[in-house]
């Protein structure tokens, strides 16, 4: 039986995580209209995720989309983005494309203490789920276009087609998530390490969240898609002046083999 090339291989990987990606919207959520079952799918997408990776030949299956542990990378970009897109939504209140006001029957602070908490979880799964295929696979598992201005390019496409069920908003969509993508795949390139892009889309959706507790944000006149576009070119000059990191030190050290570098 003949050996499929490496490279199909990869592809194959991909497509592998691509589908188990999509899976718990498509299948869980608008197919079976079952909120639990997306959630379990899209827990379930990370240990299929591991196990591509030690399909690949790492020790460490998550090694394979540059998941090895810096907190260096995390942690900053996390606290940059939880400032940031408060002060974005406050600017779009200036401007009146959004209006913000408290919620008429706010929660308790117990209660929002505890929706928080589980904001910390609810909100990184998936993050760090999409993360991993728009992102993480092609900074390390298959660096096609490298680590610089082409693998951003790649990533920041490959972050649009992951929100297949979001493209028939329209091409200001498009742009809006192509902007957010070009900031999340900048912050690995720079970090050389997947969770600085982590951080920023944590912080993003975290502070999303957080803020929906205790604040009831209407959009006016449609801008807001133009004001989260505006907010990821901020958010991409804010991580081009970060010092660049070696991407060497943060791919970790336990890759037996990687035929595709």
């Amino acid at each position: 039986m003949a050996v499929l090339p490496h490279r199909a291989w990869l592809a194959l990987a991909f497509l592998l995580l691509f589908a188990a990606y999509e899976a718990p919207e498509g299948i869980g959520g608008r197919l079976l209209g079952n909120a639990a079952l997306a959630a379990a799918m899209m827990v379930a997408f990370h240990a299929v995720a591991w196990c591509v990776g030690r399909g690949l030949g790492y020790r460490n299956g998550f090694h394979a989309y540059g998941l090895a542990w810096r907190w260096r990378a995390l942690l900053p970009a996390l606290a940059g983005m939880l400032v940031l897109k408060p002060l974005s939504l406050g600017v779009g209140a200036a401007l009146g494309w959004v209006r913000i006001q408290p919620l008429a029957n706010p929660p308790q602070a117990s209660a929002v203490a505890v929706a928080t908490l589980a904001l910390l979880v609810t909100t990184f799964i998936p993050s760090v789920a999409e993360d991993i295929v728009a992102r993480g696979f092609w900074l390390r598992a298959w660096p096609v276009a490298g680590q610089g201005r082409g693998y951003v390019l790649l990533s920041a496409t490959c972050f649009v087609l992951t929100h297949v069920y979001r493209l028939g908003k329209g091409p200001l969509e498009w742009l809006m998530l192509f902007s957010m993508g070009l900031a999340f795949a900048a912050a690995a390139a720079r970090t050389g390490s997947l969770w600085g892009a982590v951080g920023l889309h944590w912080g993003w959706n975290l502070a999303n969240g957080g803020m929906d507790l205790v604040l009831d944000v209407t959009p006016v006149g449609g801008w807001l898609p133009v004001l989260s576009t505006m907010t990821g070119w901020v958010a991409l000059g804010c991580v081009a002046l970060l010092p660049r990191w070696s991407t060497a030190a943060s791919t970790g050290s336990s890759v037996p083999r990687d035929p595709g570098e």
